[in-house]
């Protein structure tokens, strides 16, 4: 046969293959339809034999879609049912304990920028069908204000209209298959998130009153919070530390935000027991990070040394890709600024070790950078936590020793009762080159707000 021949008989098989047949459009009802695509929704996230079960539904459905569109009025259609079938996934997360950030953030690592932004308008919708302006508490509206969702000076809802999955489609100029493939996804995504322990009140225990409206002025610090002002000039001076190239000028820059983060740390202390009448577990709170990929777990241990260090305690997530970092609020504040700051300076480090050597670019070496890394800050870390102590001690007498036994006793109980069944999970290290590389990075880099740490 000549190659003529043969690609004419190749196109007409892969016709054949694309047209619909019987059993392409066979399902009729819903529950049938609502079974293709959760069935397909578990090939979402496979790979090899997956992404072949997925690209199959997926010709199955738009097929089922078209016949559908040619039936008019009252033929039920997939695109329909898995709108439906995506807004009781986000109810169900959100009632066992996902947050709208955290879904966001499980879509966007694990797929694309176009998952990602379906899920925002997944999260948008929920909040127009909950009134989320009037009844969420304000932990929530700052989620949906970072994620884009609200406008906290119209006070408004941005999108999540009703049909938020075709409005989704015809903003992203989308073919049926990639409307489906991509939904899909999202869909895989959301069935596979499992039971959270719940920080914030979940929709169900929303109540009729405005009770998380954004203020129309600035709110008073709580005590234990960082002031304002303060950590905006924390934040400034570790910016500089961390842009700058001149060892000096950054040793300036981290030595004040030193400064301030450990005055304001244990002065939140003190002041926040003798408002407390001397009782600290009320105090405790929980906040979730989120670590983006490569290297999650590593990046985890640099900030669960970070919390331990800083009197707070970390459990990390693999599957929802966060932590939940539990502490007083000064406590969390700091632990997160630091974690921001040495995550730059530890990529950076890596970046400069293995610039010259081609061959050290490598996962695991990487891996071994970061967690040794992580491990000689903490031993730094903790070496400045006595100086800091003592010094402290003596500007406030022996009555700081209780206030600050108290608040590690509330933390450890307020972390065991939210956590029972936690796992420790040890780092293995199989790079040496790795290893000592982080080590040396981490004794170069500039401690900045956590050289004097936070004491509870």
């Amino acid at each position: 046969m000549s190659r003529n021949h043969q690609r004419r008989a190749a196109q007409q098989r892969r016709s054949a293959q694309q047209r619909p047949t019987a059993s392409d459009t066979a399902p009729a009802d819903e529950a049938a339809i609502q079974r293709q695509l959760v069935g397909a929704a578990m090939y979402a996230n496979g790979r090899d034999a997956g992404k072949d079960a997925l690209h199959h539904a997926v010709h199955r459905l738009v097929a089922i879609e078209a016949a559908a569109i040619d039936a008019g009025a009252g033929a039920i259609r997939p695109t329909e049912v898995l709108a439906t079938l995506l807004q009781r996934s986000v109810d169900t997360a959100f009632d066992h304990g996902w947050q709208p950030a955290d879904l966001a953030h499980l879509v966007k690592r694990e797929h694309t920028q176009r998952a990602h932004r379906l899920a925002i308008a997944l999260v948008a919708e929920h909040s127009r069908r909950h009134d989320a302006l009037s009844r969420a508490p304000r932990p929530w509206l700052e989620q949906l204000e970072d994620l884009g969702v609200v406008d906290p000076v119209r006070s408004v809802v941005i999108g999540g209209q009703p049909g938020v999955l075709r409005a989704w489609a015809r903003s992203e100029k989308l073919d049926p298959d990639e409307v489906l493939s991509t939904a899909l996804q999202v869909l895989s995504a959301l069935m596979s998130a499992s039971r959270l322990t719940v920080l914030v009140p979940p929709p169900p225990a929303w109540g009729a009153t405005n009770r998380g409206a954004f203020p129309t002025a600035a709110p008073t610090p709580a005590s234990g919070e960082v002031d304002a002002k303060a950590l905006k000039l924390i934040r400034a001076l570790l910016a500089k530390a961390e842009a700058t190239t001149f060892e000096a000028e950054a040793e300036t820059f981290t030595a004040k935000a030193q400064e301030m983060m450990t005055r304001h740390s244990i002065d939140a202390a003190v002041l926040d027991a003798a408002a407390r009448g001397g009782s600290t577990a009320a105090g405790v709170e929980s906040r979730r990070v989120h670590i983006d990929n490569p290297y999650a777990d590593e990046k985890a241990s640099l900030l669960s040394v970070l919390a331990d260090v800083n009197g707070a305690r970390c459990v990390w997530s693999p599957q929802a890709g966060f932590c939940t970092v539990m502490g007083f609020p000064v406590d969390l504040r700091l632990t997160d600024l630091l974690f921001t700051s040495l995550l730059v300076q530890a990529t950076r480090a890596s970046a400069d070790a293995t610039a010259t050597r081609r061959d050290l670019r490598t996962p695991s070496f990487r891996r071994a950078f970061l967690v040794a890394f992580a491990h000689r800050i903490g031993e730094r870390l903790e070496a400045t936590r006595t100086q800091a102590a003592q010094e402290a001690e003596q500007h406030y007498g022996n009555a700081l020793v209780p206030i600050l036994a108290d608040r590690e006793a509330a933390v450890e109980a307020a972390y065991a009762e939210a956590f029972p069944n936690v796992e420790t999970v040890r780092s293995r290290m199989v790079n040496a080159d790795g290893y000592h590389a982080g080590r040396a990075a981490a004794d170069r880099a500039h401690l900045g707000a956590g050289e004097a740490i936070s004491l509870t």
